[in-house]
């Protein structure tokens, strides 16, 4: 390479390449978890091409092979977060004399929050970061969520790294085409085709939200984290990952082998047929011209001594391996009918109640954020019906409930009873889920009815 400058300048430079290679490289990456993620079964099986080529397929194999795709993903991650969005969270807002402001209810409504955010932590679970970005559609005048995994967009960071100054997302347009859309507190353009294009209605390309978003919230964006690496976005879920694209490949190894097992391979010894031969039922093949020195026409069988039974044993064992590093029962992928113990139930909830409480706490700063830049959207479209300015969100969860048997609930509420720290009003009110007025007017007509029919009798 020729150097043309000063030293500082060129080491400047190579610095910057390499961190476009780098950026590239974790984009490709980020593509792949997204591919099983969304179970793209065609992106899948290049994946597994590529990461099968000559191990343990041949590339002549690989042309014919359909491999065997099982998506576990899904079934983890699903694992790892019910139990958090029993019901859908109390989101509130506090005006400043105190007062709620009920006009959030519909907005939070038409944009279905709670569902945007279940999605995110979903996908955050095996990404580690997702960004939440809020659009408000020009076309519709209305606003919308859109839950961005890290191989559509790129990020910059000032001086704290966990913070991003700019962030630019890929979109296509109408017509297919690739753009980026770029965002800084400053700025918001188009960059297609390495020109900067205005948006619509936005012909100075400048942030809109500058000067009426309170700092920290000009730009539409809430990230979701689940853990701090060593960059921006951290390091994705590479367990689920990595056992995912292993079982594919297990699975369709095992499954080819068992078809070529079943229909077995032919070996011909001095047989003369011509290439690509082959048998049906019922066929005569005639071998004419062996000479006494020569072998012995003759056709073998080779099977394959494989063990199937520890195979698939040996893929169960790995799939509970990751269950259990993840906090989940390796129960929940047995298909054995073996009942597991009432106690070891138990354990297994309350660990995952711990974590789930964790999250909770991750997920209310990502959700206080997020409604935050909804305000600000929200109130830059909208100026003549404005959310409150100076007012505080809040958002309340439904209570976790870790396993309890019938049996186990029964105690609990005669204990509560006997030591008077609740009455059948109040245990009414929490399994029903209702209010003291309707669980009084319940219990009321369930002993009337009680009375009725001792009475008929």
């Amino acid at each position: 390479m020729l150097l043309t400058g000063n030293i500082y300048e060129e080491l400047n430079k190579a610095f910057i390449n390499a961190l476009k290679k780098s950026e590239a490289n974790r984009l490709n990456i980020h593509q792949e978890f997204a591919a099983f993620y969304n179970n793209d079964y065609e992106s899948i099986c290049s994946y597994l091409r590529e990461a099968t080529l000559n191990n343990p397929f041949s590339e002549e194999t690989l042309k014919n092979i359909k491999f065997r795709h099982v998506n576990v993903i899904r079934k983890i991650i699903s694992r790892i977060t019910s139990g958090i969005f029993l019901k859908d969270p109390v989101v509130t807002l506090t005006k400043k004399d105190g007062s709620a402001d009920e006009a959030l209810n519909a907005i939070v409504s038409s944009i279905k929050f709670t569902q945007k955010i279940k999605e995110a932590f979903s996908k955050a679970v095996l990404f580690n970061i997702v960004e939440a970005h809020v659009v408000w559609d020009m076309n519709s005048g209305e606003m919308r969520i859109d839950i961005l995994t890290p191989n559509n967009y790129i990020a910059e960071t000032g001086a704290d790294y966990l913070k991003k100054s700019k962030i630019a997302v890929r979109k296509a347009g109408a017509d297919g085409e690739i753009y980026w859309s770029y965002w800084s507190e400053n700025e918001h353009y188009i960059l297609k085709n390495g020109e900067k294009i205005p948006p619509p209605s936005n012909k100075d390309m400048v942030n809109p939200y500058l000067h009426s978003a309170k700092a920290g919230y000009a730009l539409p964006f809430a990230v979701l984290r689940i853990e701090e690496g060593d960059d921006y976005y951290g390091e994705p879920n590479w367990n689920i990952f990595l056992h995912q694209k292993n079982l594919d490949i297990r699975l369709t190894d095992l499954n080819e082998t068992e078809l070529k097992t079943l229909h077995q391979i032919y070996l011909g010894i001095n047989t003369n047929f011509t290439n690509g031969e082959s048998f049906k039922a019922g066929d005569f093949k005639q071998i004419n011209n062996v000479k006494d020195d020569d072998k012995e026409p003759k056709i073998e069988s080779i099977t394959a001594n494989v063990d199937y039974t520890s195979v698939r044993e040996n893929i169960d064992w790995h799939n509970r391996l990751v269950l259990n590093s993840e906090g989940i029962s390796a129960a929940s992928s047995s298909t054995e009918l073996k009942a597991e113990s009432g106690a070891a139930k138990v354990i297994d909830e309350l660990e995952l109640y711990e974590k789930r409480e964790e999250y909770k706490s991750t997920l209310y700063h990502f959700m206080i954020h997020l409604l935050n830049i909804i305000r600000v959207v929200w109130n830059y479209y909208n100026p003549a019906a404005p959310l409150d300015s100076e007012g505080t969100f809040d958002i309340r969860f439904a209570d976790s409930r870790i396993f309890e048997s019938t049996d186990e609930k029964k105690k609990r509420h005669d204990m509560a009873i006997q030591y008077g720290f609740k009455d059948e009003i109040d245990i009414t009110m929490e399994e029903l889920e209702i209010s003291e007025e309707e669980a009084i007017k319940r219990i009321k007509e369930r002993t009337n009815r009680k009375s009725r029919i001792e009475n008929s009798d």
